[in-house]
């Protein structure tokens, strides 16, 4: 009767513990395998910002009162600070190879889906700013982006697939890389190449 008794309960422990099992592998919950490149993203995003904000302390505030002309020489000072203390930056360093793989996927899914809505808008504006006598311009990393090409507008339905950025940077395509602009500096923090069809 004991040897029964201990039988039953060994089989109710180990059905116990098989259910446990189960139900605890059932509930796996799907990982997301953007979560940590992007959290990576936005914390060499971070970086920058904390030292470009140190580095724009030391030039001095912004003063949009003042002339455009002293408006751009303190860009021009701010982006030359950035520049030295960067001078060993490189491609890569922001847009690291694990973002450009999911942003390069992301991009080019959506310019499969909706070709008409981002590719066209894309070239008809590279189009529409083609400055006539000037080579095609290819983005480095701190490089100062130059006045003589516009600014083509980032298409608004590619914004939402990226992570955010704080309002210092933005994203910008020039051609098919895709690169990081810091705003009020003028300056390609960060080139990915082949980002776009």
């Amino acid at each position: 009767m004991a040897l029964k008794e201990g039988c039953r309960r060994a089989r109710y422990g180990i059905a116990s513990l098989l259910a446990a099992l189960t139900v605890g592998c059932g509930k796996q919950e799907r990982v997301d395998p953007t979560a940590a490149p992007f959290a990576e993203f936005s914390k060499r995003v971070d970086a920058y910002i904390a030292l470009r904000n140190t580095l724009a302390d030391s030039v001095g505030p912004l003063d949009e009162t003042k002339s455009q002309a002293e408006i751009a020489a303190r860009a021009t000072a701010l982006a030359n600070s950035i520049i030295v203390a960067r001078a060993d930056a490189k491609q890569g360093d922001i847009f690291t190879p694990e973002v450009a793989t999911i942003f390069a996927t992301l991009l080019k899914e959506e310019y499969r889906r909706r070709p008409d809505s981002v590719k066209e808008t894309r070239v008809d504006q590279e189009q529409e700013h083609r400055v006539d006598g000037l080579p095609d311009f290819v983005p480095k990393v701190n490089q100062i982006y130059p006045t003589s090409y516009p600014l083509v507008t980032f298409p608004p339905t590619l914004l939402p697939l990226l992570p955010k950025l704080p309002e210092q940077l933005e994203y910008r395509l020039m051609g098919h890389h895709l690169f990081l602009r810091d705003v009020e500096a003028n300056l390609i923090v960060d080139v990915m190449p082949n980002a776009v069809p």
